[in-house]
């Protein structure tokens, strides 16, 4: 099952994004999709805390009350990681868009096939993540973990990996930084940082010369040597989210 939520605080717009959602689980029935439509940012951000995160996010940029790129920062805070499309009028937030990891940014008016066009990509790229489970021997037995969900790992005592996760948990894990790579590396979005890091582009919210903040709020040191290199590979994914 794959949950979309709408939020625009127009109700004619609201009502045009649920009529091309409902066509195209029409013409895509592979997919199992429901969807919920919400008019306030707050209302949404009452509802994710209450009940989970959705798998996609349609937001509006302007609406009363907070701008749908600071609702995106209150999402990612709660731990949704949901493919986020933003829908407006304007493109003057496209750099608040790459700092919430949009997959994409649509302006406003947006044709039916625009719209089809963006929910296909990140239907793959759920599809694909959805797939990518491995199992770890851990130091508390057998684990299946799915990759998405998996922030970033570090060498940790007696040379084994600690592995971060989304929900908060770590695990060590007793192979190499190389060998952990090769299985984490299913995901287009790690990447080595040094010889015993390896990070999730996707978590990252900010890069500096010896420190990277994620997500989760966790800090990690890293190698000084590794740092133009990490941030030319941050700078293009974030620019690969822009069409």
């Amino acid at each position: 099952m794959i949950s979309i939520a709408i939020c625009d605080d127009e109700l004619q717009e609201l009502e045009r994004a649920h009529r091309f959602l409902t066509r195209y689980i029409q013409e895509h029935p592979q997919y199992e999709i429901t969807i919920h439509s919400f008019s306030a940012p707050l209302e949404l951000l009452s509802y994710v805390t209450e009940h989970g995160g959705f798998d996609i996010l349609l937001l509006d940029i302007y609406m009363a009350g907070m701008l749908g790129t600071d609702a995106a920062r209150e999402l990612r805070q709660l731990d949704d990681s949901g493919e986020i499309i933003f829908i407006t009028t304007s493109r003057d937030h496209a750099i608040e868009a790459f700092e919430v990891e949009a997959a994409q940014y649509l302006i406003k008016p947006y044709a039916e096939a625009k719209i089809f066009a963006a929910l296909d990509r990140v239907m793959q790229r759920i599809n694909k993540d959805r797939r990518a489970i491995v199992t770890l021997k851990t130091s508390e037995g057998m684990t299946r973990l799915a990759i998405r969900d998996v922030v970033f790992t570090e060498t940790g005592r007696n040379n084994y990996q600690l592995v971060h996760t989304i929900q908060g948990k770590k695990m060590e894990v007793r192979m190499t930084a190389t060998e952990l790579f090769e299985l984490l590396s299913q995901n287009k979005y790690f990447v080595r940082c040094g010889a015993s890091i390896n990070v999730n582009l996707k978590y990252i919210r900010q890069i500096s010369r010896d420190t990277i903040t994620f997500d989760t709020g966790e800090q990690l040191a890293y190698p000084y040597r590794a740092y133009q290199k990490l941030k030319e590979v941050f700078l293009r994914f974030q620019m690969s989210t822009e069409e």
